[in-house]
């Protein structure tokens, strides 16, 4: 990353208006000559690539024999490092020294220091701050729409900020015309395109962020349409009950006539209402023994059978092929009561077999604080993966002689189908796929080494959820 800014890789340079160019010029001075840092910020990316690698190029012609180093959010503990070791071989006394119209010992370049926790900015503006003899001058670089410089700025004079503007229809085509009489009519086209693509990208940011507010609104903190619709409910059911207490009382009066002058049907339907009330209330009793009654005096040659007397049950009359006379049925007295009980069999419980529980080995603390680390990474950044390993230990030991892994995290790698972890070993984040793709090609890794979203990465590092 140390090329930004360089002079073989110089673009163009576009100034919107005049303030920008005198904006430049005054920070030039306050670094180089003054030895203060600088807190640049602008709400778009490609705009503070742009301004930025225009500032470091001319910041490194005018301090030829400083040296200008360029760190990104993961050196961000190296960076402190070097702070502490440059302060243990300086004294207090000269630690503190203020350096007036000294040019700095060495400038550091923190690019996409949105990525930087807020303890760490903390930390290091404090270090420039307190110890302004150390000669660090820093240049920290923010994309964002607040104005992080004005905290930073408050704890002292020892920082200079710069904040920089979207241009306007207006000045975007006084720029081209401009370039056109330079010859850079197509840098500066393809320029305000990148642009406008930035702008677009960020627009659609906030627009999502603020749908999820609206969203999650009427679930926290109610909006002030729901509340009037609850007054309004109440009133118009005020309104609506003397109507509804008008038209019954005209239904019951128009009934009471109805009854008056035709008692015939009043009585037909009070009736009908008893005998629907009586149907349904109405249960049958069920005798326990059923006996049947012949007259005496029939003889037995009418019914086919032996008379049956009251009281007693008939023998079954066994009919031939050949009889014509019919049998008359015979009334059987239920036998249920005079059998044995028979035992009844319990069912056979069916034995459940016991659920066996997947064994599923704890993480170590190491990729723990990987998935941490992870987990707090912006959604569309992307990180570099360095291969995958069976342990945590074996993970750490590829790193050792490894300047480009001396930051390197190792997180936890879940595959489907199997319940233990491998250990992979990840550098970033970088903001865009583009710079993660430079930042490969810079090192000359090799081709195992894949560029993935933290998202994804993050995904991965979720442990699987057992299988009933």
């Amino acid at each position: 990353m140390n090329q930004f800014g360089d002079s073989q890789s110089a673009g163009a340079e576009f100034f919107f208006r005049v303030a920008d160019r005198l904006q430049m010029d005054s920070c030039l001075t306050a670094v180089s000559k003054e030895g203060k840092s600088l807190v640049l910020v602008s709400p778009s990316g490609e705009l503070l690539d742009h301004f930025g690698a225009a500032f470091i190029r001319r910041l490194k012609q005018n301090l030829v024999n400083t040296p200008v180093e360029v760190f990104m959010p993961p050196d961000s503990e190296v960076m402190l490092e070097r702070f502490n070791k440059l302060l243990s071989s300086l004294s207090l006394d000269v630690a503190t020294q203020t350096r007036k119209d000294m040019p700095p010992e060495s400038v550091w370049v923190v690019h996409d220091a949105n990525a930087l926790g807020s303890y760490e900015i903390e930390l290091l503006t404090r270090l420039v701050h307190q110890f302004p003899g150390a000669g660090i001058s820093t240049v920290l670089m923010f994309t964002s729409d607040a104005n992080p410089e004005t905290s930073i700025c408050n704890q002292g004079k020892q920082f200079v900020s710069w904040v920089l503007e979207m241009p306007t229809p207006e000045q975007k085509l006084s720029t081209i015309q401009q370039a056109r009489k330079n010859g850079n009519e197509e840098a500066a086209v393809q320029f305000f395109n990148r642009l406008s693509k930035d702008a677009a990208k960020q627009v659609g940011k906030v627009s999502k962020e603020t749908s999820g507010t609206k969203a999650s609104k009427p679930a926290g903190n109610p909006s002030a349409q729901p509340a009037k619709s609850a007054v309004k409910k109440p009133a118009s059911n005020r309104k609506l009950w003397p109507w509804i207490l008008i038209v019954s009382g005209l239904l019951a009066i128009s009934v009471g006539v109805a009854a008056m002058l035709h008692p015939e049907v009043v009585k037909q339907f009070a009736s009908d209402l008893n005998t629907l009330f009586d149907s349904k209330t109405y249960e049958p009793k069920v005798k326990a023994k059923t006996k049947v009654e012949l007259p005496a005096d029939k003889p037995a040659e009418a019914t086919g059978g032996p008379t049956i007397v009251k009281g007693e049950l008939p023998e079954p009359v066994a009919i031939g092929p050949t009889s014509t006379a019919t049998a008359a049925p015979a009334v059987v007295e239920p036998v249920a009561a005079s059998l044995p009980p028979v035992p009844v069999t319990p069912p056979k419980e069916t034995p459940v077999p016991a659920k066996v529980e997947r064994v599923i080995t704890e993480l170590p603390e190491g990729a723990v604080q990987g998935r941490l680390w992870l987990k707090g990474l912006p959604e569309d950044s992307f990180v570099l993966q360095h291969g995958t390993f069976d342990s945590l230990k074996q993970a750490r030991a590829a790193m050792k002689d490894k300047e480009w892994l001396a930051n390197a995290r190792v997180v936890p790698v879940f595959t489907e189908g199997k319940d233990e972890a491998e250990f992979a070993l990840v550098t970033g984040p970088f903001r865009t796929k583009d710079r993660a793709q430079n930042t490969l090609a810079r090192l000359k890794l090799s081709g195992s080494v894949k560029v993935e979203p933290s998202a994804n990465m993050y995904k991965q590092a979720l442990q699987p959820k057992a299988k009933p």
